[in-house]
């Protein structure tokens, strides 16, 4: 049987809302910090059903293995999405993440045109149970590129994205610099075996200063 480009669900008009980063603890040694946004794990056809994930990230500090949860919002058609999980660092310290993603497409593939494009944002933190006493609030900012293909009941759906990450460090151990930003660059591949696709397989990468990859299973 012949490969063909399936087609893109509709999405509804991005919102805009806000998570408050909160976090406990007393003075200790330092400890890494934990960003929510990476991956990002957002492609123009990447599902929104509940998504459960294992995660190594190396972002702004050592290495932490995580777990995080995603959850799309019922009544979005999959436009809004929350995600959020705890981490463990090298010296078992805790840290907690949590935010929430818009996304809405800018353009469908054509003839002439090969690529889904999607517009991709969000807002959350991440901070440690304890240790230093503050919070790294990030807006991520991307677009994200991408193409669907089936065989039988074989469906695959890679991506790439491409944006940038503003950071705001608050609490009493905050940085001196408030306000950081860095470009972002991430790989995606989403993989159904199944007809309806109600079980994808998902695995996700961001390079250069925010690296970190994920692999986990989406249900719907």
């Amino acid at each position: 049987m012949g490969i063909r480009p399936m087609r893109s669900p509709r999405c509804l008009s991005t919102a805009i809302l806000l998570v408050p980063a909160l976090w406990l603890g007393a003075p200790a040694a330092a400890i890494a910090q934990i960003t929510w946004d990476t991956p990002r794990m957002i492609g123009p056809e990447s599902p929104t059903g509940f998504g459960l994930y294992w995660v190594r990230s190396a972002a702004l500090g050592p290495e932490m293995d995580a777990v995080m949860a995603t959850f799309g919002i019922p009544g979005t058609g999959g436009a809004v999405s929350l995600r959020g999980g705890a981490a463990v660092d090298e010296e078992d310290a805790f840290s907690v993440f949590g935010g929430i993603d818009v996304h809405a497409p800018i353009a469908r593939h054509t003839e002439d045109q090969p690529l889904d494009l999607e517009w991709t944002a969000g807002i959350g933190a991440g901070a440690p149970t304890r240790g230093e006493r503050y919070a790294i609030v990030s807006l991520p900012m991307a677009i994200s590129a991408g193409r669907s293909w089936s065989s039988g009941s074989v469906w695959l759906a890679p991506y790439v994205s491409l944006g940038v990450s503003l950071d705001l460090n608050v609490g009493a151990d905050a940085p001196e610099e408030e306000f950081e930003w860095s470009p972002t660059a991430d790989l995606g591949l989403d993989l159904a075996l199944d007809p309806g696709r109600r079980f994808i397989v998902r695995v996700g990468a961001s390079l250069g200063d925010r690296h970190a990859l994920a692999v986990g299973l989406d249900v719907r």
